[in-house]
């Protein structure tokens, strides 16, 4: 695997979901806005190793809640939102809380489901998007382990 990839500014987080077929959103500037909401609520020794762009809480094509931008570090997973009038949404989930990861690739929509104590977030993107990601996060699964490892414990 190359090495490991330290991404703290939303240009670079948009500019890695973008060359690596992981989503470009809207537009360039709602990308880069979207993903400024999770730099400026990282920690100071945080940094984003993937990021990506995809339907929030997918359900089907008509039952979504939009574009958000994804930005896994090594203690979070961001999940972001610009919107008109400079209205965000801003989720975090620490990244010991995530169960488990799935795939799903049929029709002309892929699905990556990010599975937590209680709830499953659905995440819609194109089948092209989604193969990508799903290959990228099988090769980065042994440090989302680890990073996930030293973080302090919490409750189920």
């Amino acid at each position: 695997m190359e090495q490991e990839i330290h991404l703290k500014k939303a240009e670079d987080m948009y500019a890695y979901s973008c060359e690596h077929n992981f989503g470009k959103g809207l537009t360039r500037a709602w990308g880069i806005n979207s993903f400024r909401l999770a730099e400026q609520a990282m920690d100071e020794d945080e940094f984003a190793y993937l990021t990506f762009i995809g339907l929030h809480r997918f359900h089907s094509m008509s039952a979504h809640q939009r574009n958000y931008a994804y930005a896994v570090t090594n203690k979070h997973i961001f999940m972001t939102q610009m919107r008109s009038f400079m209205r965000s949404r801003l989720d975090i989930i620490p990244l010991n809380a995530v169960l488990n990861l799935s795939f799903d690739n049929n029709d002309s929509i892929g699905v990556v489901k990010i599975h937590l104590p209680n709830d499953a977030i659905c995440v819609g993107m194109s089948q092209e998007s989604i193969q990508a990601l799903s290959k990228r996060f099988t090769e980065l699964l042994p440090v989302i382990q680890q990073y996930a490892q030293q973080l302090p414990q919490i409750e189920h």
